[in-house]
């Protein structure tokens, strides 16, 4: 009878001790991870290509870590948070060994395929930057023992010296990675969307994370989810709406960025200076307000001839930001001002709607001002005061202005404008 070996490369599991405990009512497991096995066992950052729910990672970040980890003798990292459905606290995959004031001690079966079980909360550049400098190690490992076989059938004695010396400090760097550890906090019974929320949880407070980031993720807020559902649901947004940046401008492919849409969605829904209160949050159906703004953009399409060509992909953003105010998205804001102005009831706030009247003169003003938002502005813009000069593309975006100049346009209805 053969001999029955038992060999870790076929097993469909990794056994590692861990410990958990109890968070906001899941199960939260601790490990230490060697951290050469860091890229197998984590899902590793695309720059190119942003892991969901995630925002995307900047290389060069990444490979300033892996740097550092690489040159400094004194190094540090904070642990890395990662969440994942896999039911972990099943009896078949974690062994309690003993327990002390709630922390429990024991053996976790980790699946095979841990990378694609797991999502990363928190640690998405130290993930990438461990994995970039260890295939960092390789690669300079390959070429180097390239190079030392070269000078051994060339009978050079320096390069062999100097080949194996590079040969073996790598060895010494490889070593290190295969002896120190990374922290890893992983939660079990985390969702998509509990992730996203989670994200947003704990980076809203950290530098650099935009608002656009903040309102594709936040779904607790009313804006933001309206926001996020008419990104699709709208013709002109769908695939042109940036939810990276706050600000479109340039070369920027995309039309207007997440938090100008929910800006947008805030100045039909409770005008130009409203404010989204608790209250309102309660009252207000997403539904309702989605509709709302779904009828803004119809009567902005239907009454500029730009829009209709984006639209239809006759013309792109780049092209509509420099020859038309329609590309300021300071213009958008106030035009979605004096559209709550002139059509929006809310009244009962428990159920606000866009009147069939209102939306039939807040068209045929956005007609009349159709064939004079090109550059340069005209008299008629200019004289409100809101454009620095006669070579401005965009008015001034103060509050006040912005109050201020909602209230001017949607006072041209009726054949009133300047033009």
């Amino acid at each position: 009878m053969a001999t029955q070996l038992e060999l870790s490369g076929y097993s469909n599991e990794k056994k590692i001790l861990a410990q958990r405990f109890r968070r906001g009512g899941k199960w939260v497991y601790t490990i230490a991870l060697p951290l050469n096995l860091v890229p197998s066992h984590l899902p590793v950052p695309d720059p190119d290509n942003k892991l969901p729910g995630n925002r995307r990672v900047e290389r060069r970040r990444a490979e300033k870590f892996g740097e550092y980890w690489r040159k400094k003798d004194k190094r540090v990292a904070p642990p890395l948070l990662l969440d994942t459905t896999y039911p972990l606290s099943s009896a078949d995959n974690f062994e309690v060994l003993y327990e002390v004031g709630g922390v429990e001690v024991g053996v976790l079966r980790l699946p095979h395929n841990m990378a694609a079980e797991v999502e990363i909360l928190d640690g998405q550049h130290r993930t990438l930057g461990w994995a970039i400098a260890l295939q960092d190690i390789a690669d300079e490992t390959k070429r180097a023992r390239t190079s030392l076989l070269g000078s051994r059938e060339a009978g050079d004695e320096i390069g062999i010296a100097t080949w194996q010396s590079k040969v073996d400090g790598l060895a010494i760097e490889q070593k290190r990675f295969e002896q120190e550890y990374a922290s890893l906090e992983i939660m079990e019974g985390v969702t998509e969307e509990d992730h996203k929320q989670l994200f947003t949880d704990i980076a809203v407070n950290a530098r650099g994370i935009t608002k656009s980031i903040t309102t594709s993720f936040d779904r607790r807020s009313k804006l933001n989810r309206v926001a996020m559902d008419v990104a699709e649901s709208i013709d002109i947004l769908d695939g042109r709406v940036d939810f990276e940046k706050d600000r479109v401008t340039g070369k920027n492919e995309n039309f207007i960025s997440a938090s100008n849409l929910v800006d947008i969605v805030r100045h039909v829904a409770v005008g130009i200076d409203g404010r989204m209160t608790v209250g309102r949050e309660s009252r207000m159906k997403d539904s309702a307000i989605a509709e709302m703004v779904e009828l803004f953009f119809a009567a902005l399409v239907s009454s500029f001839d730009e829009l209709k060509g984006l639209s239809e992909d006759e013309v792109g953003p780049v092209e509509i930001r420099s020859s038309s105010l329609l590309g300021s998205v300071t213009i958008l804001r106030v035009l979605s001002g004096a559209y709550h102005s002139i059509a929006v009831d809310i009244s009962d706030d428990s159920h606000p709607f866009v009147t069939e009247v209102g939306d039939k003169r807040a068209r045929q003003l956005f007609a009349d001002l159709n064939g004079h938002m090109g550059f340069p502005i005209e008299p008629g813009w200019f004289d409100t005061g809101y454009f620095d000069d006669e070579t401005s593309k965009a008015p001034s975006s103060r509050s006040q202005h912005l109050k201020s100049l909602s209230s001017d346009i949607a006072n041209w209805q009726g054949g009133n404008s300047p033009f």
